[in-house]
């Protein structure tokens, strides 16, 4: 099951300009199996997104968030409420798996709203990253090559997963960047158990490359 798992429509993130009926096309003519949506801080885009996507039979729509953490950007799966202000990490990840959830790091090496905009300068393996997350993003459409590499010597080094996403605002970036489940996850329960199972593996596409040309 090939999965976008970083979405943002123009419903609500302000930053995007995805329509919801096009992003479902779109991901439909591209070959993905599902798309999770990722707004800002709500549910809200995703909970429309699924709706429409109710008429689409061939595509499965989950309802995920990215959220402002005081050390960055998070992306949260499996955890159905809505988090507001900006918490430290740590009270996050709390919140979030002991509802069942998962809390990935968003992009850590891009500049601004990856890790590194709260902890600058520190290596990472040296901050309280290892100890929070057992899986990151691994790759993001919108980190360059380079920041997309140190992603996976990470995973590598650390030994752990890494999903991909696009981290789409705008339709040509989508499924730029995804994940290949070994797994069918139905829901966003069952999408949350899968991300921990390790059991997938994220993947840059061609017209990744052909976007970030170095």
């Amino acid at each position: 099951m090939i999965v976008d798992m970083h979405v943002h429509t123009l419903v609500s993130s302000p930053c995007s300009v995805i329509d919801p009926v096009e992003c479902i096309e779109r991901a439909i003519e591209l070959g993905l199996d599902g798309i999770c949506i990722t707004e800002h801080d709500t549910h809200e885009g995703a909970g429309v997104v699924k709706e429409i996507a109710a008429g689409f039979p061939e595509i499965v729509v989950f309802a995920g968030m990215e959220v402002m953490s005081r050390e960055g950007h998070l992306l949260v799966y499996g955890y159905g409420k809505d988090i507001g202000g900006v918490p430290q990490a740590a009270e996050i990840v709390d919140m979030v798996s002991s509802n069942g959830g998962i809390v990935v790091p968003a992009h850590p090496w891009r500049q601004p709203f990856g890790w590194y905009s709260g902890v600058p300068g520190t290596p990472i393996e040296d901050t309280a990253f290892p100890k929070l997350f057992s899986v990151i993003e691994k790759y993001n459409g919108l980190q360059t090559i380079r920041q997309n590499a140190r992603g996976k010597e990470y995973c590598d080094m650390m030994e752990i997963s890494g999903i991909g996403g696009s981290d789409a605002h705008r339709l040509d970036c989508l499924g730029v960047a995804v994940t290949e489940f070994e797994d069918n996850p139905a829901d966003e329960r069952e999408l949350a158990e899968t991300i921990k199972s390790g059991r997938y593996e994220a993947k840059l596409t061609d017209r990744y490359f052909e976007m970030h040309e170095e």
